[in-house]
């Protein structure tokens, strides 16, 4: 009952702040999917887009502007030399620039957005539907964790894409349960030909629902984009719009809303808190977690666990043929200790987001390094 009352209370708010805007929102009785639900509000005048083609859109107009793209490389150093910036690669090769953007998810290193941003996970499923939908709609329910679900064509071809059940990074010892669970909940309500993909994502949440955009404080030629919340394509698009004009010094009423400087105590200052102390949490009470294992032969085939072994902790996986994969424990963003991500097979941090592959190579950040590998 208290879950249908929050879900009520916030599409009634949800509605009134959409019509003070001025955006066409109404009342709804139906849904264009078969969920069941009590109240819902209907937005009009949306757009649909591939986001893969979209991507390739900007990718193909930044090569004819002159731009460059370098792949399977990160950045692993910068350094500040009076007006300039230089970068060193994995790959080892030095760039000089004059203003550089992050756009990363969060920004590489240690700064105050590990604090500001938090790392979150979620799960997504896609089926083959057995006849057209009545429209290519999207909706999003208020459960928490919530589920949204998005119909997509191609060719005469449609398909659902359901997602949800969203956590914490490194929180979710059994990540496989969610797909389990997400499957369960599309086969409860839909009718479809066969499951097609599955995957899960990451994204950043800020502490005041809001991204932050702009200049980096404290460093006037670094620009940042980070905590989208998981609306990446219309934050990112955003983003592209705000960097240029505070490169060529204007400021405008967004990129103050949304400036990375920005100081709200009032509306962060609990979900800070909360967020910070989770971040805690993890780096002393992980050191002493109880499910970790004394011995390597007790890890099975297509298994990740954290062993304890000669007064040290290793983060140790087994593969299909019985190969062990064995690498420090240990974040080197900020010393926190990874958990397995069964899922994904990856070493996730549970403080900030780093991911990390089975032989520790990092796979996102905000660590600029992987994890040491060690020979057992």
């Amino acid at each position: 009952m208290e879950q249908r009352l929050i879900s009520i209370i916030f599409t009634t708010r949800i509605l009134s702040a959409h019509q003070q805007l001025g955006v066409k929102t109404t009342p709804s009785s139906t849904l264009p999917f078969n969920l069941p639900f009590i109240k819902a509000i209907r937005i009009e005048g949306q757009a649909q887009f591939h986001p893969l083609k979209y991507l390739l859109g900007i990718l193909d107009a930044f090569r004819k502007g002159g731009g460059a793209i370098l792949t399977n490389q990160s950045i692993v150093d910068y350094q500040h030399h009076d007006d300039k910036i230089t970068l060193k690669t994995s790959d080892r090769h030095i760039f000089t620039a004059k203003n550089i953007v992050w756009a990363t998810h969060i920004p590489p290193g240690k700064n105050r957005f590990d604090l500001l941003v938090a790392p979150y996970r979620s799960y997504v499923l896609t089926v083959k539907l057995l006849q057209e939908p009545q429209m290519l709609a999207q909706t999003a329910d208020l459960y928490d964790p919530y589920h949204y679900f998005r119909y997509h064509s191609d060719g005469d071809k449609y398909y659902l894409i359901a997602g949800g059940f969203d956590h914490k990074t490194g929180d979710e010892k059994d990540t496989e349960q969610h797909f389990v669970d997400l499957k369960a909940l599309v086969d409860k309500q839909f009718q479809y030909e066969e499951v097609v993909a599955q995957w899960s994502s990451q994204y950043y949440v800020s502490a005041d629902g809001l991204p932050f955009i702009g200049r980096m404080p404290s460093e006037h030629n670094i620009y940042i984009a980070t905590g989208y919340g998981g609306n990446g394509m219309t934050f990112g698009s955003m983003a592209s719009l705000i960097i240029p004009d505070l490169l060529q010094g204007k400021e405008t009423p967004l990129s103050k809303l949304l400036s990375p400087a920005r100081i709200k105590p009032i509306a962060s200052a609990k979900s800070l808190l909360s967020e910070g102390w989770s971040a805690a949490q993890h780096f002393v009470m992980d050191k002493f977690a109880i499910d970790k294992i004394n011995e390597f032969k007790d890890i099975h085939p297509e298994e990740g666990r954290i062993v304890n072994y000669d007064g040290k902790t290793f983060a140790a996986y087994r593969d299909k043929q019985g190969a062990l994969h064995c690498v420090s424990s240990i974040c080197p963003h900020m010393g926190c200790t990874v958990s397995w991500n069964a899922s994904e097979r990856s070493w996730d941090c549970p403080c900030h987001g780093s991911r990390f592959d089975i032989d520790g190579k990092l796979l996102n950040g905000p660590a600029i390094s992987g994890l040491l590998r060690v020979n057992k």
